[in-house]
């Protein structure tokens, strides 16, 4: 994801990105073929960007903490 074309869009393209995989992780959604709670994180991650309130920050915190119940 920090490279290809993941890596040509903008932070906050990203960051929405995974905000809408995370939904359709925890629900199971059949759109999320191929789509992993690794992956998730690494694309989280990588948008974080200038994160003045800490938002994104949590957000891959509660990324992490899915994945860790996931199991």
């Amino acid at each position: 994801p920090r490279s290809g074309p993941w890596s040509r869009r903008t932070s906050d393209f990203r960051f929405a990105a995974a905000v809408a995989g995370y939904g359709m992780l925890l629900r199971h959604s059949e759109h999320a073929t191929g789509f992993t709670w690794d992956a998730l994180g690494e694309i989280a991650g990588g948008s974080v960007g200038a994160d003045a309130s800490g938002y994104r920050a949590e957000f891959v915190k509660l990324v992490r903490r899915a994945k860790s119940l996931s199991r």
